[in-house]
Formats: structure tokens, sequence, C-alpha cells
């Protein structure tokens, strides 16, 4: 693996550029992770609006399914829910990032404080440049992942189970419902800019090396889907059958979410740039978790293709993913 070109970062952001003694302690970038971690999951919870309640005395219900709203409850779903909580994030990331503008202004070499937001915005990924046809790359890399799945997609439209397509659902309710704004646009770009731009970032100034900054950073991004549990477990039934299921749940996307930020924090070390990571982000949402064995089953004739499709998509992702990536 080629060294990421975040690594020129340090001189470029006034900072003292002595790699035996990194501008951040390790025990000060363990703090900064967990204060950005928590204060973006606090954050929905410290009003009443953002904070989801149930009343309902556990119930057994059928694998798969949810039990029955009972009434005064608020879920996580709810429109004002979702517009408390989209409020809440977006203001913990705009903490998150000026705790970082001010550290940097600290530990820097930098004396003037609108230089520091500049170097801020830099180290953010929140750079623009103009593009070039190679600075689409980026972004094509999830897409080619994704083959399989854009496969599937095709012969759910057009295949012998074609679905029909309406512009009102899949298109305005989908994406620019409460739900879908929360899921495409606020929850991505918050996210992104939380638990890669500024996770990544301060375990940069900590000197960390690559390979924690790939395949250890994600881990907080996991842990702050943690509290889930206690939302599934409750609607689910809150049985001991809805905690296990809460916790395989939880588990799974643990493992997804972790996968998926390998990739991304490798995306932006490498791009130094945060919008083909919020892209990627994006896209990954939209057509959700890959299953090749629930496609392969509804279309038996078509099981081969599919199965190529995916096997494609994985081969030409492992392919593009360094060349690709690299910065201009």
């Amino acid at each position: 693996m080629s060294s990421p070109a975040l690594l020129s970062y340090p001189s470029a952001l006034c900072l003292p550029n002595e790699p035996e003694h990194p501008p951040l302690a390790p025990n000060a970038v363990n703090a900064l992770c967990a204060f950005f971690t928590l204060s973006y999951v606090a954050s929905i919870y410290l009003s009443r609006a953002g904070r989801l309640a149930f009343h309902a005395p556990p119930v057994h219900v059928r694998d798969g399914e949810e039990r029955v709203r009972v009434a005064n409850e608020r879920w996580r779903n709810d429109p004002q829910v979702i517009r408390a909580r989209l409020i809440a994030v977006t203001l913990s990331t705009l903490a998150s990032g000026l705790v970082l503008g001010v550290m940097l202004h600290r530990v820097g070499k930098c004396d003037e404080p609108i230089t520091s937001v500049g170097h801020t915005f830099k180290i953010l990924g929140l750079g623009w440049n103009l593009p070039t046809l190679h600075s689409w790359k980026p972004y094509l890399l999830a897409p080619i992942l994704f083959i399989g799945p854009l496969y599937v997609e095709v012969l759910e439209l057009l295949g012998p189970f074609r679905v029909a397509w309406s512009w009102e659902q899949d298109i305005i309710e989908k994406f620019f419902s409460w739900q879908g704004i929360r899921n495409y646009i606020v929850a991505p770009i918050t996210e992104e800019l939380v638990f890669r731009s500024c996770v990544v970032s301060v375990m940069v100034l900590g000197g960390s090396s690559i390979t924690r900054m790939v395949f250890i950073s994600p881990m907080w991004f996991g842990i702050a889907h943690a509290h889930h549990a206690w939302e599934l477990y409750n609607i689910y039934g809150r049985t001991k059958q809805a905690l296990q299921r809460a916790i395989i749940t939880c588990l799974v996307q643990l493992t997804y979410t972790t996968l998926f930020g390998w990739f991304c924090a490798f995306l932006f070390l490498r791009t130094e740039s945060i919008y083909p990571v919020i892209f990627s982000h994006i896209f990954c949402n939209v057509m959700g978790l890959p299953s090749p064995t629930y496609a392969t089953t509804r279309y038996k004739s078509r099981a081969t293709v599919i199965w190529i499709a995916y096997v494609v998509g994985i081969i030409g992702f492992a392919s593009a993913l360094g060349p690709w990536s690299r910065r201009t």
C-alpha cells in the first residue's frame, strides 16, 4: 500500500514537523476521539423531542416483525424526533469542528486565527479544487464495488418480477421525506465529518500509523451505533428473543460499518478530501446491505450472472482502489 498523501499535512498546516514528537499525545488523541463520539451520540438525547419513549409491556412478536405501537410513544422515524435529532447532530458536528480548529491553532505555528480556520477546513477535507477527469475516479469506487447489487436493481426494474416505478414514491418520498433527509443527506454528511474528518485528523496529529488510522479509527463509528440496541430491544417486544435480536443486529451493523469504515478512512487519507467519502456513504445508504443469496433465489435463472456481477465488482474495486484514489 502506497503512503497516503495526507502524510504531507503537518508542514502544510503550520504544525511542528517533528515525527518523533507529534503535536498530540496518545491520551489526548483518545480523549478527543471519545469527545467527538460521545458528543455526537449524546446530542440526540439532550432535548425531550429527540429522546425515544417506549411504554408497551413485554410482548412476543414473530421473527422479523416489530410490535404494535402504543399511544404516546416516540419512535426513531417520527418526524418530530428526526427534526430534533438532525438539529442536534448538526450542532454537535459544528462543535467538533470548532474544537479541532482551536486545537490546531494552539499546537500549530500559525499566529493568525483566520489562517487556522483555513487550515482547519483543509485538514477536514473541505478544500475545493477545479474538477478534472481524474478527480471523479474516487467517486466511482463504491459504484464499482456494487456492480452486483446494481445489476439486481436492473432486474427489479426490467425483470419478470419488475416493480412499478413511481417518481412520487421512489424519489420524492424516499429522498425528500424526513427519513430521506436523515438517511441520505444529514446523517452521511455529519457522520463523515465527525468520524472520518475529525477522528482521523487528530490521529494524524498524534502520529498514528497508517494501519491504526485505516483499521482502528472506524471503531469509533461502530461504537456510536451501540445505542441502537436499546431501541431495537423495545420495538421487538422487550423479551429475551428481542434482546438477542437487538444484539445480533448491532453486531452485524458493527461489522458492516467497520468494513465500510476501512474503505472510507483509506479514501480520505488518499484523496485528502471528504467529498468522495460522503458520496460513498450516501451511495451505500441508498443501495443498502447487499444480499446475493436473496437475489439468486428470487432470480434463479440469472443466478450465475448475478454471482459473476458480484465477483466482477469485488475484483474491479480491488484493482481500482489504489490508482483511482490517488490524489492529483
